[in-house]
């Protein structure tokens, strides 16, 4: 059976690879010029690789590891802690924040999350003040949008305080999409073909690019929901349309700036200006690399940091918080989702239950995957990965 997906993001290619694993003909459409969509690698003049998009392998992605190991890819430890990260511009101890992350737990088990958001939930609650602005600001960190606009439910992962690694793939998480790409097979990906419409059949479906149309039995659509508003989705039922544009995003961006040379591993949360910071091994031998990295969420800090301005005044920023690394502002690389014409935002934040059981529900011939399908493992490239594989079972359940 002849299938398109439509983007070559992790979520349409692992779709793609399960397609054809399973006997099907994928053909894949990607808009951009490389696989990958959100994730995307760089090594800088010093040698230091950069993720400019999906970073971190956070512990219960079950399936990135067990796909990189399928791919002959190991791991990056990165040394430093994704979960532990030290609270500055804030007086609190970590005493008090594992005080705070306990209440957090009893108060969601007892069901006061629902109905509200993060900072309303954080707001009632008897914990430490410093606690609860640096759980807070994590959160919006972690979350790329304000503390009002999170459920209070998500505070179960984002306020979570681990010392289990989050590694990335060794060699960059770019390697991971340019291996399954070279799985599945590169004639049959077509970069720089945007899809403009999906015209689903009784019997086929017919998706049509800015150069020509492809004729299949079948469809799967894993775009980004704040971009498939730009893609005609005619004869597909059910309200689909109407639930992607609900689906909300965050906003964030990433700061590199290469170093003379390596330095300890560490991570840093500056809570005021909503961003952290860190610094990492980068090989399998623990050697660090010569690079510091920043990570910025919610449209306020995104202002705050002057991001739409350039590098610069992060930068600044920066060097005030880490006075210890050698910075150099000149050097800075930035990094924005949101100047991405193919996706225009971070990751999705919150979806509706509703709308993702509408989504992740049959359509015909036509099934939806991406991260914000995910529920629990949304934002991350286990849920892209997730996606894809339940978005081609929902197909090849039609054949």
């Amino acid at each position: 059976m002849k299938v398109v997906v439509v983007g070559a993001g992790l979520a349409g290619l692992a779709a793609a690879d399960s397609l054809a694993a399973a006997g099907h003909d994928p053909v894949v459409l990607e808009a951009r010029d490389r696989v990958g969509g959100r994730v995307h690698s760089q090594t800088l003049g010093n040698g230091a690789v950069v993720e400019m998009g999906a970073e971190f392998i956070l512990p219960g992605c079950t399936e990135v590891v067990a796909l990189a190991d399928r791919l002959g890819l190991g791991l990056w430890d990165k040394g430093m802690r994704y979960g532990r990260r030290e609270p500055r511009g804030v007086e609190v101890s970590y005493e008090a924040i594992d005080a705070a992350v306990t209440a957090i737990d009893s108060a969601l088990t007892a069901g006061a999350g629902e109905g509200t958001s993060v900072r309303g939930l954080l707001s009632r609650l008897d914990i430490d003040p410093g606690a609860r602005e640096a759980i807070l600001a994590r959160a919006e960190v972690s979350a790329a949008a304000d503390g009002d606009s999170v459920p209070a439910h998500e505070l179960g992962l984002l306020a979570r305080v681990s010392d289990l690694p989050a590694p990335g793939i060794a060699g960059g998480n770019q390697l991971l999409a340019e291996r399954l790409a070279d799985a599945i097979g590169r004639d049959r990906i077509r970069l720089g073909s945007p899809v403009r419409a999906v015209e689903a059949g009784d019997e086929d479906v017919v998706v049509r690019t800015e150069t020509g149309e492809v004729d299949a039995a079948a469809c799967v659509i894993a775009v980004p929901a704040s971009v498939a508003g730009r893609i005609d989705l005619a004869g597909i039922d059910g309200g689909a349309a109407a639930a992607l544009a609900s689906i909300p995003y965050g906003h964030a961006a990433k700061l590199f700036v290469p170093l003379p040379a390596a330095v300890p591993v560490s991570a840093t949360l500056a809570v005021t200006d909503r961003y952290w910071a860190w610094t990492a091994s980068g090989d399998r031998d623990g050697e660090a690399q010569p690079l510091v990295s920043a990570f910025a969420g919610s449209p306020r800090a995104l202002d705050d940091l002057g991001v739409a301005g350039g590098p610069g005044h992060w930068a600044e920023k920066l060097a005030a918080l880490r006075p210890d690394l050698e910075i150099d502002a000149g050097l800075a690389l930035l990094s924005t989702w949101d100047d991405d014409p193919w996706v225009g935002a971070a990751y999705s934040v919150g979806a509706g239950a509703d709308e993702v059981e509408l989504l992740t529900r049959p359509h015909g011939r036509v099934a939806f995957a991406g991260e914000h399908l995910a529920g629990e493992m949304s934002a991350l490239m286990e849920g892209a990965i997730r996606s894809g594989r339940r978005a081609a079972d929902s197909i090849a359940a039609t054949a």
